[in-house]
């Protein structure tokens, strides 16, 4: 399983409050009507900041996470290599993203414990 995880950051003119709201309601539905995306993403998962961490503790400096779950690289591929993604996707990252401060990892999940 390969997993995408993008570490997102809000542009410095909007609120965490935006951010989130845009990204779930307006985002999210433009990724889930790219026909790929339906065919070979597996999972998609959103994890939104709440701003508050436990004394001791240093916050990531992100705004939130998304994961994407893929069978392959190759199926992760037939995604973001698309028109589609690059016409549509990257181009709303820009209405709430701070692109230069949002990273990417790709791995491959290793399952150590279930319950």
């Amino acid at each position: 399983m390969i997993k995408m995880n993008l570490f997102l950051t809000r542009r410095a003119d909007i609120t965490r409050e935006q951010f989130s709201e845009y990204w779930e309601q307006k985002h999210w539905p433009l990724l889930e009507a790219i026909p790929e995306v339906k065919q070979f993403a597996k999972r998609y998962v959103q994890q939104h900041n709440i701003g508050q961490v436990p004394l001791g503790v240093t916050a990531a400096p992100y705004d939130g996470v998304s994961e994407v779950w893929f069978d392959s690289i190759e199926d992760l591929r037939k995604v973001v290599g698309t028109e589609a993604w690059r016409n549509i996707v990257q181009k709303d990252n820009l209405e709430f993203l701070d692109p230069s401060k949002t990273v990417f990892m790709f791995s491959e999940e290793k399952i150590n414990w279930q319950s």
